[in-house]
């Protein structure tokens, strides 16, 4: 019982540190130092809040950032800005249908083996309602990546 409370107010902290802004997101900068990057960038404006792959966001939108490390093979998503439950992110693989899925609030970097071609991601932040649907943001602008 001591533990499950622990790790809740763990959690609590972990939210609260990250949204005032004392805990960054991860940056994803050993692919930069080899020189075996490239970045995500969108094709239909937002504004660069810098870091490392670079960040995109709107008013009332999270950011999001994504770099394909050609040396490892992987893509990484970084994400955040807003104290969330969860993050609803979409995208569409090489080839592929757009997909919907929920990523963490608290990790703000998500990851995968790269195919060959090209991929389009956005995400919005989220909080979980009790007993009523969630309330989200606005979707981030739409991430375009080249991975060939």
């Amino acid at each position: 019982m001591a533990a499950l409370m622990l790790r809740r107010i763990a959690t609590v902290l972990s939210c609260w540190a990250v949204a005032a802004g004392v805990v960054m997101a991860p940056t994803v900068t050993e692919a930069a130092a080899r020189g075996c990057y490239r970045d995500a960038y969108p094709p239909g404006g937002g504004t660069n809040i810098g870091g490392s792959p670079n960040r995109y966001k709107w008013d009332g939108s999270p950011y999001m950032g994504a770099r394909y490390d050609s040396c490892r093979g992987y893509v990484d998503v970084i994400y955040g800005g807003y104290r969330a439950t969860h993050y609803n992110v979409r995208w569409v693989a090489p080839g592929g249908p757009w997909e919907q899925g929920e990523l963490s609030a608290a990790k703000g970097l998500w990851s995968w083996p790269a195919r060959h071609g090209d991929y389009n991601l956005t995400i919005q932040a989220c909080n979980r309602g009790a007993l009523q649907r969630s309330s989200c943001t606005n979707w981030s602008p739409q991430l375009y990546l080249n991975t060939r």
